[in-house]
């Protein structure tokens, strides 16, 4: 296994003093839940039982996507009608959060990819989802780097560029733990190519990364946002893959929570994620607010972006509502589930922390908070 991965791994299973996963999931069986309107329907909770524990909730949040409905919903008070105490701590990216959560600085965490080893740690439960990534995500070179002299070479993405002897001893920048680091090794794999053996990935958080790019290191970098895509592209820089290209699937960003908080106040996390969803539903619904909440937001919180930018990510990335999870063809920890399985088959992680990646999907919380039923990964 790599050494960066062991250590982020053991720090995570060392703060973990759980008796085990079933035990603190707070969970209860479907019989036993309550609808949404009283009725006694299973698949939700009446608004009347839910009732805030006092204590404060500490959210970790980034300065992205992923993070807009959780402080929109803070700024809008919305957290406050439900009697909650929320304090939102901005992280630079999903790493350091994994780190809060070990350390029980953070009791939930809005989080993407990096979120696979609070839950292959059997840290944390993946409760919700709250958007979609859509073209936002690229592995990124100089228009001179040979990369663009292949094209083709792997059968199912025709489109793709690459060849494993020139990818062979290339620097890629970005930060670790997060859906860029997952990108390139999956796109590497795709060639026969090791981390730590036949590439380097050098971990940098986006911002750093990107001036570390520009300036002339590296040989790619790994782009997870529209800022950063058109921050790239109008210096001349050219995309080798997606991220649905590298990995063969999608993903969704989402909330984790830790298993003790879960048994302990989970009246607490069904609460917020209600404040939360109440959030997503309206800037899905009025792309006007989320453009100007979201450009205030980024460029108040260390992500310089641009209207163009905004825009981009509005045509191209979804939040997850009601309506988007009622679909028979979602299914909460998709993408998740298969970024477990992707690391314990390169070794990322061992195969029975994908086994806790697995257990790790929750719906009941979604049930229970809004009403509503959502298939799972398994």
């Amino acid at each position: 296994m790599n050494s960066i991965w062991k250590k982020v791994m053991a720090a995570l299973l060392a703060s973990v003093l759980l008796a085990g996963l079933t035990a603190c999931s707070g969970g209860k069986k479907p019989e036993d839940r309550t609808a949404a309107d009283g009725s006694g329907d299973a698949g939700g909770t009446a608004d009347a039982l839910l009732t805030p524990s006092g204590k404060k909730l500490v959210v970790g949040v980034q300065s992205s996507i992923i993070s807009v409905p959780t402080v929109y919903a803070e700024e809008k008070g919305y957290f406050d009608e439900l009697g909650l105490d929320v304090e939102i701590v901005i992280f630079p990216n999903g790493s350091p959060q994994n780190e809060g959560l070990a350390a029980e600085q953070l009791d939930i965490a809005s989080n993407g990819l990096a979120s696979v080893f609070s839950m292959a740690s059997g840290l944390c439960a993946w409760v919700a989802e709250t958007d979609t990534i859509g073209e936002s995500t690229w592995l990124i070179a100089r228009p001179d780097n040979p990369v663009f002299d292949y094209i083709g070479e792997i059968a199912d993405h025709p489109e793709m560029y690459g060849n494993a002897n020139v990818l062979r001893g290339q620097k890629i920048l970005g930060p670790t733990s997060t859906i860029q680091q997952h990108m390139a090794a999956a796109y590497m794999d795709q060639f026969g190519l090791e981390a730590g053996t036949d590439y380097e990935f050098l971990n940098m958080d986006n911002a750093a990364a990107a001036q570390a790019f520009l300036a002339g290191e590296g040989d790619m970098i790994g782009v997870s946002d529209f800022s950063f895509l058109d921050q790239m592209e109008k210096a001349g820089m050219k995309k080798v893959a997606s991220y649905q290209d590298a990995t063969g699937g999608e993903f969704l960003n989402g909330i984790l929570a830790r298993y003790d908080v879960l048994a302990e106040r989970r009246d607490d996390v069904l609460l917020f994620l209600q404040g939360m969803y109440r959030a997503s539903e309206e800037l899905q619904k009025n792309p006007d607010i989320r453009k100007e909440f979201s450009m205030q937001y980024y460029n108040d919180n260390g992500k310089s972006t641009s209207e163009d930018a905004i825009e981009q990510e509005i045509a191209s990335r979804s939040y997850v509502t009601s309506e988007y999870m009622a679909s028979d063809n979602y299914v909460l920890g998709y993408g998740m589930v298969g970024t477990g399985d992707f690391f314990a088959s390169i070794g990322t992680i061992e195969e029975e922390q994908a086994e806790n990646v697995r257990a790790a999907i929750d719906g009941s919380l979604i049930e229970d908070a809004l009403g509503i039923r959502v298939h799972t990964a398994s």
